[in-house]
């Protein structure tokens, strides 16, 4: 199997939820987490729930976790793991 994404949509409580980042992580686990499921985004903080995948035009598996409201430290927790945060497009900026 090869290496697939891991995203999550953090929506920022104070701007509404049209307000997102999308956090990211390329993980090389053996299978491909199944919709439903808890995936551990970090030590510490609790598990999401799968809430799709689906496939990128390589073929490649994407796994979503869905929209969650983290604070600035789970964020910065988040990155200490490897995960990478990007503002979707048309969002506002920082």
């Amino acid at each position: 199997m090869p290496a697939f994404l891991i995203t999550i949509f953090r929506v920022d409580r104070d701007e509404g939820p049209t307000a997102m980042e999308v956090l990211s992580r390329a993980v090389d686990w053996p299978v491909v987490s199944r919709e439903g499921e808890g995936v551990e985004v970090a030590e510490g903080l609790d598990a999401q729930t799968v809430e799709s995948v689906g496939y990128d035009l390589d073929g490649v598996p994407s796994v979503h976790l869905g929209r969650v409201v983290f604070d600035d430290l789970e964020v910065l927790q988040l990155r200490k793991a490897g995960w990478r945060a990007a503002q979707l497009p048309g969002g506002p900026t920082r």
